[in-house]
């Protein structure tokens, strides 16, 4: 019998799994509180690790296509310029920028992608209750165009169903954290304006803080701190208008259609993200400030790190004590790049309010920084989320790291000649379903291409890809034969010189 995967939530987050899901094999049941698609730009960025996953689901050329480079991002205080960050020097992966693309165009491409997949989603429909026993969830569904109920039984449920998740709620899984005082307001559509439209514009002044960030067809989103008083009856484009005007010292002129909203931010976490049969992804399981733009990618990375452990278990390619391994050790993963997450987005949240000696020291700082850049050797490497590492959990091996390549962390995608046109990079080697094993070996007559061959390892089970040539010497800094064991999420389980690691490893 086929397992019955629920969805809740017809997001990204909630769409990445169900389509990681279908990429398996997998039958999955996807549901939406909304009519129908929603029209709301919501999240504008997604960084390079988020472009990663949606390249392995087969997704990210549509979104470049649509979507609008940035290569930097400009900060001023009170109206100087104290430090520029640039995406043009980051290393190791193929998006070398942030591409700017409402949240609905997202959600309309992996709409179409799970379409293609023969998915489909069940609009205006709620869960309004579970229950979660040994070996199933018993959810009661509510259509709500006809206002009936109907209880459904199935094998995983997965919450991707937003802050006000029913799915959380109704598992009774705490959401804790703060809601900060401070109201803020954004807008959308088109602007006059001579500001750069390859860069994000941010803007600290002593009366609050303005974004600018240039999108896709000429568009631009505006997003604000609220100032202290608005007058009464003034439309909420037309106070966005104004407060622009007033922080941006280049001049903003907005035209004709503009949607304007206003919104609280929130620091919380749920309690747990993995309860038995049931997961929580995106903003059911975090909720934080938009500063650094990681909602939706922390979001896509939860689904897509979920996905091919929980079609493992499906599958039944691993056990029960194995299937609990891994749920743990994604939800110890998780629970680590949420808090890292919270803690960045507080800070810098809070950093754009300082007033007095803590604003000048602010911009020394950031002065300094990029002057030394460390902006863009540190910073911005951590935004973009591709230095993703993670600490080892109860049993597994302590970090190792030989050139580039370091267990428990991301593996770089770099790009290696292989004499197929425009080179290969080291993800394309990745599996959507299993760990692969890499083996690198740096031998060879120099300018000669890499070598691929493919083969199956049988004392581990897994396929395994031999790279060979000396463009490995410079690319990944090793002078020796490296074995990796690599995860389908693109963590490295295991890094280590030949012979290959154990059986044991393959999923540390």
């Amino acid at each position: 019998m086929s397992p019955r995967i629920l969805v809740v939530g017809a997001g990204p987050a909630g769409l990445t799994a169900a389509i990681s899901l279908r990429l398996q094999g997998l039958p999955v049941t996807v549901i939406d509180k909304a009519a129908g698609p929603h029209t709301h730009p919501k999240a504008v960025v997604l960084w390079p690790r988020a472009l990663e996953i949606f390249e392995r689901i087969g997704v990210a050329d549509e979104l470049v296509s649509a979507g609008h480079q940035l290569t930097g991002q400009h900060y001023h205080s009170n109206g100087t310029r104290i430090a520029t960050m640039t995406f043009r020097r980051l290393r190791h992966t193929k998006y070398r920028y942030a591409l700017a693309i409402p949240q609905h165009a997202t959600e309309r491409v992996l709409r179409k992608r799970f379409a293609e997949l023969d998915g489909s989603i069940r609009t205006h429909t709620e869960l309004t209750a579970l229950r979660i026993d040994a070996d199933v969830v018993t959810t009661t569904l509510t259509d709500l165009g006809a206002g009936t109920e109907q209880e459904e039984c199935y094998d995983w449920v997965i919450g991707a169903d937003g802050v006000h998740s029913a799915v959380r709620t109704a598992a009774g899984i705490e959401f804790t954290g703060q809601t900060y005082e401070q109201t803020f307001l954004l807008s959308d559509g088109p602007c006059a304006t001579d500001l750069a439209t390859d860069s994000a514009h941010y803007f600290m002044t002593d009366t609050g803080v303005l974004v600018m960030v240039p999108l896709p067809d000429k568009q631009w989103r505006a997003f604000i701190s609220a100032p202290r008083a608005i007058p009464e009856g003034e439309p909420l484009v037309d106070t966005v208008a104004r407060v622009v005007s007033q922080r941006s010292p280049v001049p903003v002129r907005f035209l004709d259609g503009h949607v304007a909203g206003r919104f609280r931010i929130h620091r919380k976490a749920a309690e747990r993200v993995w309860q038995d049969r049931l997961f929580l992804v995106g903003d059911a399981a975090h909720a934080h400030s938009p500063a650094g733009a990681q909602g939706i990618n922390t979001g896509v990375e939860d689904a897509s790190s979920l996905a091919w452990r929980l079609g493992g278990v499906c599958r039944g390619s691993a056990s029960a004590a194995d299937s609990g391994r891994a749920f743990a050790q994604w939800a110890d993963e998780r629970h680590q790049v949420v808090e890292n997450v919270l803690r960045d987005t507080d800070l810098q949240t809070r950093l754009w309010g300082v007033r007095g000696l803590r604003r000048r020291l602010r911009d020394a700082v950031l002065y300094g920084a990029e002057r030394t850049s460390l902006l863009d050797r540190v910073v911005i490497p951590r935004q973009t989320q591709i230095v993703q590492r993670y600490k080892p959990g109860p049993g597994q091996s302590r970090p190792k790291t030989i050139g580039v390549l370091r267990s428990h962390a991301r593996l770089p995608n770099v790009e290696i000649p292989t004499g197929a046109a425009g080179g290969t990079y080291l993800h394309d080697f990745l599996s959507l379903t299993e760990p692969v094993s890499i083996e690198f070996d740096p031998a060879g007559t120099p300018g000669r291409h890499t070598d691929v061959q493919r083969s199956d390892a049988q004392e581990s089970g897994l396929d395994v890809v031999s790279l060979t040539g000396p463009a490995l010497r410079s690319a990944l800094g090793i002078s020796r034969r490296v074995t990796c064991v690599v995860r389908p999420d693109g963590i490295v389980a295991a890094v280590a010189p030949n012979p290959a690691p154990s059986k044991r490893e393959n999923n540390a």
